[in-house]
């Protein structure tokens, strides 16, 4: 969130957008002693003085603990790493300043709200998966990746078509025993109840990374040690596949977490899955396709 919040700051000096800037090392200082700590710490007051998880914490919830004349966080409850002074807390203007953090994150929330109506208000959880899952930015580049991906099926086909590659019985072999073409299982949660759609589509995604990354073990390489053009296309989709892993995980922990099965799945989801992260899910399930398509060529040969 803080890291977000300095690229979009133009008074940091932080371009819009890092895809074509220097290495993360460049990135400019948090210019307030231990200011993303001390973010971390009022989120998890937040969530310690409502009972719930720091996920659930509405961000407008976090606002009144930004307020200078507010007892400061050190002098309440502590989590045992700030504590034992593994977290520094920051001092009176350092919690004043991560105001217009969180405000700069609930300004996308209005016209969504106006649009969805009596929709719950955003989440960090939410917020952070919606941030970890916008293109063009640090860590949610994901159409960079899938397009990877596409470029090494592509070179493979070229390949083959020239003669320069000829995948073996294991190769052709590989579309019927990964059936990657076959419906994901349902995501049994609270109480027995069925998970949303989302949540099963992803935690299906999820798996097939360590299904595709295994694959790419077996498979031979040249002498160079370099990985077979189907192991890079392969190993490429896993990588996309496996872009989904934080956030499914989070979904996931959040269904089981319920005392017993939302009356609405659909509604339950909405306000935990952002639409950058449904995006990712589907755009990541047609590479998915294609590879099995790519798959059943290779099969066909």
């Amino acid at each position: 969130m803080t890291a977000w919040h300095q690229e979009q700051d133009l008074l940091f000096g932080a371009p819009a957008s890092r895809r074509h800037a220097a290495e993360p090392g460049a990135r400019v200082k948090w210019p307030w002693g231990s200011g993303p700590h001390t973010l971390g710490l009022l989120l998890w007051r937040t969530a310690y003085d409502a009972g719930i998880l720091v996920d659930e914490v509405p961000l407008a919830d976090v606002l009144r603990y930004c307020d200078p004349a507010a007892a400061p966080p050190a002098a309440g409850p502590m989590p045992d790493a700030a504590r034992d002074g593994g977290i520094g807390v920051g001092g009176v203007e350092a919690v004043a300043r991560v105001r217009p953090v969180l405000l700069a994150h609930l300004a996308p929330e209005l016209p969504r709200a106006a649009l969805a109506g009596a929709r719950p208000a955003a989440t960090v959880g939410y917020r952070v998966r919606e941030i970890l899952a916008t293109p063009d930015w640090d860590r949610g580049d994901w159409p960079a990746v899938i397009a990877l991906a596409r470029q090494a099926m592509r070179r493979a086909d070229v390949l083959r078509e020239q003669g320069s590659w000829r995948p073996g019985a294991r190769e052709r072999s590989l579309y019927c025993r990964m059936s990657l073409d076959r419906e994901p299982a349902d995501v049994i949660g609270a109480r027995g109840g069925r998970a949303p759609g989302w949540l099963a589509r992803a935690t299906y995604l999820v798996g097939l990374a360590d299904v595709l990354s295994g694959a790419v073990e077996a498979m031979p390489r040249d002498d160079g040690g370099t990985p077979e053009p189907l192991a890079q296309a392969l190993e490429a989709t896993a990588r996309a596949c496996a872009g989904l892993r934080t956030s499914t995980e989070e979904v996931r922990l959040l269904w089981a977490a319920e005392p017993q099965a939302p009356r609405d799945a659909a509604d339950w989801e909405l306000s935990r899955v952002p639409e950058t992260l449904r995006v990712q899910t589907e755009e990541t399930r047609e590479l998915v396709r294609t590879l099995s398509a790519f798959l059943w060529a290779l099969a066909c040969a």
